[in-house]
């Protein structure tokens, strides 16, 4: 067997020591690519707020990008309706409970929610009964009611990432694959 000359390892080593940089290149650019995708990452919450005259159901995204709604839907008694919660307030609960005097804010497919915003689906003010029955629809206070109300958002990144949180489902947003 031949002794290796110095040369010989000379080139093992700068082999070895290219491969090393080269794996450090990739775990470097791993970890930027996950650095920028958190630096705009979209974290909505839905909550309910209420004092003695006022209700608000909130749509907030406390991430530090912009969230792409890309679906809105509320699913309640065992039926899915493709509505936002104001829509879906009009089309059933209105009927139900005569509420008068509310306002709100619609939320559809296409909508961008930027970041450290908070948008008012649907508020009452300066209505304590109204303001009551609203509150019993969306918080789940009330006792005597048996389902309320689901309401889901489906919203991206501006990298295309997917997410989607549930207002009593699992209120934290859960990333879609």
């Amino acid at each position: 067997m031949k002794e290796w000359s110095s040369d010989r390892w000379v080139g093992v080593l700068a082999i070895l020591a290219s491969l090393g940089t080269l794996f450090v290149i990739v775990y470097q650019t791993n970890l930027y690519r996950k650095q920028q995708y958190a630096s705009v990452l979209p974290y909505l919450e839905v909550w309910n707020s209420r004092n003695d005259d006022s209700y608000r159901l909130i749509l907030i995204n406390n991430g530090i990008g912009p969230a792409f709604i890309e679906e809105v839907k509320v699913i309640y008694q065992d039926s899915v309706y493709a509505l936002d919660p104001a829509e879906f307030a009009q089309e059933v609960i209105i009927p139900i409970d005569s509420i008068t005097r509310w306002g709100y804010s619609n939320i559809s497919k296409g909508r961008l929610v930027p970041a450290g915003t908070q948008i008012e689906l649907i508020q009452v003010t300066n209505d304590s009964l109204n303001a009551s029955k609203m509150w019993s629809w969306f918080s789940g206070a009330d006792p005597n009611r048996k389902e309320i109300p689901e309401i889901e958002f489906v919203y991206g990144s501006v990298y295309g990432e997917k997410w989607m949180v549930q207002k009593y489902g699992t209120d934290i947003p859960k990333k879609l694959e």
